[in-house]
């Protein structure tokens, strides 16, 4: 049996994938350990926010590009270094060079459908 992932668990984990399935948009972390290296994957039914805190060429992608996946696209292999969740209920996630992503507590932008939740699964041995 694998255990749930927390928030207070992805510091020291990396971003290696980017995606969406049928209604969500998904990422996936992997912790990285020797033996063997663990993954969760993060599912968003919900509007986020990204501040690029000290890296301008994510600051002009997120400038550029408006499409949700196009900008989620630009946290791949970040490594987060903070991960909580707030009074609010959204989840934060600070990585490298102050990049912060911000899962907030209302329905995505491009899709008055959405349920405005996230969730994060088990851990997975890859």
């Amino acid at each position: 049996m694998h255990a749930q992932a927390h928030p207070e668990d992805l510091p020291g984990t990396f971003v290696t994938e980017i995606g969406q399935g049928r209604v969500e948009y998904f990422m996936t972390f992997c912790d990285n350990r020797p033996a063997p290296a663990r993954r969760t994957r993060l599912y968003m039914d919900c509007d986020f926010r990204i501040e690029a805190g000290s890296n301008p060429e994510l600051s002009k992608l997120l400038t550029e590009h408006r499409h949700p996946l196009a900008q989620l696209s630009a946290l791949s292999n970040l490594t987060v270094r903070e991960s909580q969740v707030n009074a609010s209920e959204e989840l934060v996630i600070r990585f490298d060079d102050d990049v912060i992503f911000t899962i907030l507590n209302q329905t995505a932008g491009d899709d008055p459908h959405s349920y405005a939740e996230w969730r994060l699964t088990s851990w997975q041995d890859m």
